[in-house]
């Protein structure tokens, strides 16, 4: 039978039309559902997308800055003050600097990522126990003022109480025994020469029989000098004076050639020179390449004058708290991070000077061979030193990396640049100051070996330009303490520590990371 399609028996019954519309709403929920997930997909995927390409902070790019805790080397600093006000208020080769170093080889074996070393030597120590005098008489009458006319050279010799000598007025320096030969029992004068070194003509005028010697200094000159009158490398079994040395202005020294014949001296010094068993700490890195060993050098010791908190506890606090902290966070260098403390800085860079001697030249002493370093010296790559970081009137001052040796030239201006970038990158003002003298990377650069570093400025005055841009007090030194009693933890400028021992951070972690370091330091590799 053929039925009508609208005929009551064709059309579904009521569950039959909800279970059609129960299987229509499940397809549609799954299709939703599905819709749904794909869109959570891909906005999830989005969103990484834009994460990763946001700019990420400076935290986030440098973590090692950020992890040193500046707190934490102002606890250092202040262990450092609590030895120095043990030991006459000094952490001299004397005073304190052994206390100092016990306490940074304490640190270093409880936290520390290190081996460490330590390297015995031997250093003078020249003390003055009291106010020279000096005065002339004769056809002229004169009492001289110390510290205007006249001044005692640093390691000048040992006390002395001189009346009534002749003088002897040297010509061409005193460089040869011809020019010395008329010296013996009185005071020579001598003009410094080119042709030999203060000492030189010093030791060979008292080996002539001289009494003391009197250099003159030029008259370009307002004061007189304080330079040192002994080897500037000496090392053990050198000779040192024994006779005062004595320098005096270019006016006083023109009346006593003047009037040489008519004259006498009388000359009283309370000096006294020793020898000082001091050393050196080494921390030689577990890991990285030890064939690309970079070294991070800051001197321990303090002058005589004062307990040295930021001339140098502001750099080896600094130093010490980087390796620590590198510890704490596991840091893994691709070139082995070397860190040094060195002794005896203040009196002749003696410390570091001893540490290239044995290691670039094979000298040893009596502790050498029962003292190895865990560092051959083909090994090092270059030499980083930080020497006062926390001036009051700080300038933030990088080496001049021109100035090395040719030999140590290029690796030293591409380490000027990587201090050049952390400045730069937080566009904090600096300026670049020379790297010729003072500071222990010398007898690295001497030796080929490519260095830089940072400091803030010691008794040099700020100009009213630099204080524009850095800030501070113009016409006043960066560092009125200076070789001073007075250089304690109130010395201490907490921001200019923060910011150059970050930089310091930087130079240290990012350096020590690079893939091709000799490279690099060739100029051949990129940053």
């Amino acid at each position: 039978m053929d039925l009508p399609e609208e005929s009551p028996l064709l059309q579904p019954s009521r569950i039959e039309r909800s279970n059609t519309v129960s299987a229509w709403w499940r397809s549609k929920s799954r299709d939703a559902l599905s819709l749904l997930t794909v869109i959570l997909l891909l906005g999830i995927g989005l969103g990484i997308w834009v994460y990763g390409t946001l700019p990420t902070s400076d935290q986030d790019e440098h973590p090692h800055e950020y992890a040193l805790s500046t707190d934490r080397i102002r606890e250092h600093l202040t262990q450092f003050l609590d030895i120095a006000e043990k030991y006459n208020n000094s952490r001299s080769v004397t005073n304190g600097h052994a206390a100092s170093a016990e306490y940074v080889i304490a640190q270093l074996r409880a936290h520390g990522n290190c081996d460490v070393h330590v390297q015995h030597f031997v250093s003078p120590v020249w003390q003055v126990n009291g106010e020279p005098k000096m005065s002339v008489g004769g056809s002229v009458s004169i009492n001289y003022i110390f510290e205007t006319d006249f001044q005692i050279m640093r390691f000048g010799g040992q006390g002395a109480t001189i009346e009534k000598a002749s003088v002897a007025v040297v010509d061409n320096g005193g460089c040869t025994v011809e020019d010395a030969s008329s010296v013996s029992g009185k005071v020579a004068i001598v003009h410094p020469s080119r042709k030999c070194s203060v000492f030189e003509a010093a030791f060979l005028l008292e080996q002539m029989g001289a009494r003391a010697v009197i250099v003159v200094r030029s008259s370009r000159y307002k004061y007189p000098s304080r330079a040192r009158a002994r080897i500037t490398d000496w090392k053990e079994g050198d000779p040192l004076m024994t006779i005062p040395v004595l320098s005096v202005t270019g006016s006083v020294g023109q009346l006593l050639e003047s009037a040489a014949p008519t004259i006498h001296l009388d000359i009283e010094v309370d000096s006294n020179i020793e020898i000082a068993k001091t050393l050196n700490v080494i921390c030689v890195g577990r890991t990285g390449d030890a064939s690309n060993t970079v070294l991070v050098g800051s001197h321990l010791d303090s002058v005589a004058a004062g307990p040295g908190i930021n001339d140098n506890g502001s750099g080896s606090a600094s130093t010490l708290e980087i390796q620590l902290t590198l510890a704490r966070i596991g840091f893994k260098p691709q070139n082995r991070l070397v860190f040094a403390w060195w002794g005896a800085e203040e009196d002749g860079l003696l410390g570091s000077r001893h540490f290239a001697r044995v290691l670039a030249h094979g000298w040893s002493n009596r502790w050498t061979a029962d003292e190895p370093t865990g560092v051959d010296w083909q090994d090092i790559a270059l030499d980083l030193n930080f020497d006062m970081l926390a001036s009051p009137n700080y300038i933030s001052l990088v080496h001049n990396g021109t100035d090395a040796p040719e030999d140590a030239r290029i690796g030293s201006q591409q380490i000027q640049r990587t201090f050049e970038d952390y400045f730069s990158r937080h566009k904090y003002p600096y300026q670049i100051t020379d790297m010729v003298a003072g500071s222990d990377f010398l007898p690295f650069i001497d030796n080929a070996v490519p260095a830089g570093g940072i400091l803030t400025g010691a008794s040099e005055l700020k100009s009213i330009d630099e204080r524009r841009e850095h800030g501070g007090l113009a016409q006043a030194p960066l560092d009125t303490c200076y070789h001073r009693d007075c250089d304690t933890l109130l010395n201490v400028n907490i921001v200019a520590l923060r910011r150059m021992s970050r930089a310091a951070m930087y130079a240290v972690s990012k350096l020590s990371s690079m893939p091709n370091l000799r490279g690099f330091l060739a100029g051949e590799a990129p940053f």
